[in-house]
Parts: C-alpha cells; structure tokens; sequence
C-alpha cells in the first residue's frame, strides 16, 4: 500500500468516533428555577465510506465498524451537560488512540474531538440549538525495511453548526429523539451535516438509557496541504446518562 493510501486511512479511523447525543430533558424540569446536571458515557461502532485526499493523492475508504474498533488501543467518550428552565449547554468530548503493525509498517494516531453547544427548548418537544465542534487529528508512520522512515502529520479545524432536536415520548418511560444539525459552511469543513435518531429509557429518575445511531458527514478541505476529507461516518450508539 502507498504511503499516501496508509497515512488516509489512519486519518478516516481516527476520525470516526466523533459523535454528539441529543439533548433530553424531563418537562418537569422545564419551570423548577433549578440548576440540573447530566454526565453520560457512551460508546459508538462507527464504520465510514468516502475518499480522503493526502498530498494530492486519493484514496477511497470502505471501513467497517469492526476495522475501527479491532485498531483500539485506548478511548474515552463522555458528554456533559448544564439545563436551566428552557435554557441548557453542553459538551460532548472523545479521545481515541488507535495503532497497529505489519510488516511494512507500524502505525500510531491520536484523535481529539469536542463539541460544545447551547440551546433554548421552544417548546416541551422541540428545541434549538447551536455551536461548535472541534476536530484534531495526528499521526505517526514509521516504515519498516530497506527505506525506514518516519512520517508525521495533523489536521485541526473547528465547524460552527446550528441545529434541532425532536422528542416523542412512547411510553411512561420510552421516548424518541432526533437531532439533526449543519454546520461547516467553509469556516471548518465545506459542510458538516450531524443527524442522530435515538431511543431513550428512564430507568429511574436519576438514570436513562440511550441507544440509537449516528450519522456525520464532513466534507473538509486544506488547500495549502493537498488535504480533504469527504467521508460518511455511521454507527450504533450506546450510552447511559445520569443526572441530578
């Protein structure tokens, strides 16, 4: 495999993981005048389709969720969040480190991902929002054989988006939510588009259930460095929020 082809695929893995779950919040909490906390850990299967461009050169990924997480070293995913009456803001933040060897090459990444939002809930069902999202990616190639070398690169950039969420609750403890936001719009990504349908189970007042799928798509460019990525990433989502 060229080097080029490795040095994208390392980047579309390590991207993968970015994710961001919508925000539920209880119609009793929509008046109290209290102060309400959230910590959710959760995890995503991502897999991802596209082309990413690397000094010029192209190549297209096909990657399954299992080609992800079987290069798994080390992750952390968590989102936080603070609600006020109507008024609430969030983070969402993912650290991944992925490696793996060959013959020809050992590989080492590191991703950072992290979204901060704030929102106004219009109405007990519908609320708006917007925000940010940070993107960081490194990573180091080092090839084996008769023309050792080491490689190194990064990408960073940040896409403003703004966005909705829908909830319809099912049930006493069953509901459905699904936000859907855009963003990019050049600042970061030439266009970033986030949609994510959930199930949601209130277990007991202080504990929910989360399970869903996430859809991203980011269409990132960097012209000085023959750099793009144009790629779809998808996956199940599973996470567990506590509040108080």
């Amino acid at each position: 495999m060229k080097r080029s082809a490795w040095f994208a695929l390392v980047l579309a893995l390590i991207s993968a993981s970015a994710t961001s779950v919508a925000q539920v919040q209880d119609e009793a909490t929509l008046a109290d005048n209290k102060i309400h906390l959230e910590f959710m850990p959760y995890l995503i299967a991502p897999g991802m389709g596209g082309d990413v461009t690397v000094n010029g050169t192209t190549e297209t990924l096909n990657a399954s969720a299992g080609d992800v997480l079987s290069h798994l070293q080390f992750g952390f995913m968590a989102r936080t969040g603070i609600s006020y009456n109507r008024l609430f803001v969030g983070t969402d933040t993912v650290y991944m480190g992925l490696g793996g060897a060959n013959d020809a090459v050992d590989v080492g990444f590191d991703q950072w991902a992290a979204e901060l939002l704030g929102g106004y809930r219009v109405h007990p069902r519908i609320s708006l929002l917007g925000g940010v999202r940070y993107n960081s990616l490194s990573a180091n190639l080092k090839f084996k054989g008769p023309l050792e070398s080491n490689i190194r690169g990064s990408q960073v950039w940040w896409d403003p988006f703004f966005g909705a969420v829908g909830n319809i609750p099912l049930g006493k403890k069953l509901s459905a939510s699904t936000r859907f936001d855009i963003g990019g719009f050049g600042a970061g990504s030439q266009i970033a588009v986030n949609a994510e349908p959930l199930l949601n189970y209130q277990f007991t007042r202080r504990f929910m259930g989360t399970v869903g799928w996430k859809f991203l798509y980011q269409d990132y460019v960097n012209k000085g460095q023959a750099f793009e990525y144009d790629v779809l990433t998808q996956g199940p989502v599973l996470g567990l929020a506590i509040r108080w």
